[in-house]
């Protein structure tokens, strides 16, 4: 509009020159030579249609200075702006770096604060322009090496110390750089910093975490050591070996057994194998340390692996480098590495003196039972006399009459027959009694047969009358018909009867004012079993859980040991069975327990029962065989025959 009125043009043109200064400065880099075509277009049209151009002689030369100065305006503005935008645009990475980027004058003092220093520091950038850096955020670094780097080189890079707003301590790794003028005189510093605290935090984690693994790992009382299995498995996959070959045949463990090496064992391990240190054993195997049952083991576990498991557990043999051969559980676990196989932990825990004092307590447990039997055969020795005695007894009846018969005139060759049988019969009950009772009193194992249990009970209860009579207790057996034979130790069983009775018997010592019964009942149980049980009327258990009087030393008992129902547990549970307690709603107690009746045609036809086991030298046994013989003679001459001395 002042180009249309006025009539100087040149001076117009620095207005027109201002509107592309402001969109230079605008930082519109790509509008700066528009905005400067567009001056020009204006200031010719000014001149074409301004009225006082055709009165004035100098508006040529003032339009074109005009032009002139428009088109030099915009161009230096344009280069100025184009020169710009990359400082701009580092201005703008500066911003939304993580780092912080700090200015400062030469006397410390805070000209620029970036958002990375807001966030880290906490301060916003109003409260930290113009204060003094290094008094803001306290800072901890060597002064007199920076300033001697920094008058050096011009820059220095190293650690340093602050604090936040909050008060928190930090860790940066610092970076600072001289700020030079266009005359190179020093005006400040440019100085960045990053964050060190997380990761320093991180390293001493990892630190401790490390002395932490490594204090456990060494000072563990378990062995254990990390070895490398690739080139076992790789091995195994070219000889095509399957975890079935593994298990079958033992031909790949010598070539498997050296491929293995050792990267770290602990002191244990040490102490374990007996060697000087654990670091003789990085790089090498155990292979001077196997026995025979250490090659089975070690093919179980490749083979567990082969199949893709990651745990293998097994007990085996090692061999010290004394001599010394140990009985050891062994466990090797995968781990995770840069390949199969290459890291596979190994704990071995020394068993020996466990399974030495096992093998001592079943030693101690089978004298024990032993014990127990021979203490219940001097407990029932006046029932087995009175057992004993009678078919004595009948022996002899039958023998006097079968002498009379033959001493009469007419020798009665049927009544001869008939005293024999009985006489057979009697020495064969009493010799079975006493096989038994020997048997009772032999350490032997004893081996399970087939057996009626229920003829088992009647003789128990046999044995135990006299013993009932002497505490005026009555005893009633309820059995079951058509039972099966039961399959167990016809010995340790009747053990275990003959305990429950008597048991049941002197817990009613104490009783008045009722009849005193023991009740002995036999039924078949599920899974294939028969349950036999004892029932009193006594005053019960005293005990919170009364299957607590199965455990060792715990008795109801004033003179009690406590090991009798223990040993009962002992037997019942080797044979499969199970046994347990409980009071009666009214009164008394029961105690029950199972035993197995199907057994395999392959077992029945390798145990014969206990009773067939009588050797011939037994004196009854002898005279039984000798009067069978005798009556099979007198039955086949049918005439009489002399006496014959047995």
């Amino acid at each position: 509009m002042a180009d249309l009125w006025l009539p100087v043009h040149s001076a117009i043109a620095a207005l027109y020159i201002v509107v592309v200064v402001i969109v230079a400065a605008g930082g519109l880099h790509r509008f700066v030579l528009p905005a400067g075509a567009a001056c020009l277009v204006l200031s010719a049209i000014g001149y074409f249609i301004a009225s006082a151009t055709a009165a004035n002689p100098h508006t040529v030369p003032d339009f074109i200075l005009s032009a002139l100065l428009i088109a030099c305006v915009t161009g230096l503005a344009f280069r100025l702006s184009a020169e710009a935008a990359p400082l701009r645009e580092q201005a703008r990475i500066l911003e939304f770096t993580h780092d912080t980027v700090i200015i400062c004058d030469t006397a410390g003092r805070i000209l620029y604060w970036n958002e990375g220093a807001e966030r880290l520091y906490g301060w916003s950038r109003e409260d930290a322009i113009g204060a003094h850096c290094h008094e803001l955020l306290q800072s901890d670094y060597p002064r007199a090496e920076v300033e001697r780097a920094l008058s050096a080189e011009g820059s220095w890079a190293g650690e340093m110390h602050r604090r936040r707003r909050d008060g928190s301590e930090i860790v940066l790794a610092g970076r600072s750089l001289v700020r030079q003028d266009r005359l190179g005189r020093r005006i400040g510093v440019i100085e960045t910093g990053t964050d060190l605290t997380a990761e320093r935090q991180a390293h001493e984690a990892r630190r401790i975490s490390e002395e932490r693994y490594e204090a456990i790992f060494h000072e563990s009382p378990v062995s254990m050591w990390e070895s490398d299995w690739t080139r076992v498995l790789a091995h195994l996959k070219a000889s095509g070996v399957t975890p079935q070959s593994l298990r079958t045949s033992n031909d790949q463990i010598p070539v498997l057994r050296n491929l293995g090496s050792t990267h770290i064992a602990n002191r244990a391990t040490a102490r374990l194998f007996g060697t000087d240190s654990p670091d003789v054993m990085v790089g090498k195997t155990f292979v001077a340390h196997y026995m025979p049952s250490t090659e089975a083991a070690l093919a179980e576990i490749f083979a567990t692996f082969l199949e893709g498991g990651q745990m293998r557990e097994v007990e085996t043999q090692f061999r010290t480098a004394q001599g010394r051969v140990i009985d050891v559980l062994w466990r090797a676990t995968l781990l995770r590495g840069r390949s199969e196989w290459s890291r596979v932990l190994i704990t071995a825990i020394d068993v020996t003196d466990r399974n030495n004092a096992r093998a001592r307590l079943e030693q101690a447990s089978a004298d024990l039972a032993h014990a127990a039997r021979v203490s219940t055969l001097g407990q029932l020795s006046a029932s087995i006399a009175h057992e004993v005695s009678q078919p004595l007894a009948a022996i002899k009846t039958y023998g006097e009459s079968a002498k009379r018969w033959l001493a009469a005139p007419t020798p009665d060759i049927a009544e001869v027959a008939m005293c024999l049988d009985g006489v057979i019969a009697n020495s064969t009950r009493a010799s079975e009694t006493l096989a038994r009772v020997r048997s009772l009193a032999r350490k032997d194992t004893p081996q399970p047969e087939a057996f009626d249990l229920a003829g088992l009970i009647a003789e128990s209860v046999r044995m135990l009358q006299r013993e009932a009579n002497a505490h005026a207790t009555h005893i009633r057996e309820l059995i079951e018909p058509g039972l099966p034979a039961a399959f167990a130790n016809r010995v340790q069983i009747q053990q275990v009867i003959v305990n429950l009775i008597l048991n049941a018997i002197q817990a009613m010592d104490k009783i008045d004012g009722r009849p005193r019964e023991v009740v002995i009942s036999l039924s078949t149980a599920p899974q294939q079993m028969m349950n036999i049980d004892v029932r009193d009327n006594g005053t019960g258990i005293a005990l919170e859980n009364p299957n607590e009087v199965f455990q060792p030393f715990i008795t109801t008992k004033a003179n009690g040991m406590g090991m009798g129902l223990a040993i009962c547990r002992s037997i019942v549970e080797a044979h499969g069975g199970a046994i347990r307690a409980e009071n009666n709603v009214a009164m008394g107690a029961t105690l029950s327990f199972t035993v197995p009746t199907q057994v395999s045609v392959a077992d029945a036809s390798q145990r014969l029962p206990l009773a067939n086991e009588a050797r011939v030298e037994d004196p009854l046994t002898a005279a039984s065989v000798a009067i069978r013989s005798a009556a099979t003679r007198v039955d086949a001459e049918g005439r009489t025959l002399a006496p014959t001395k047995h």
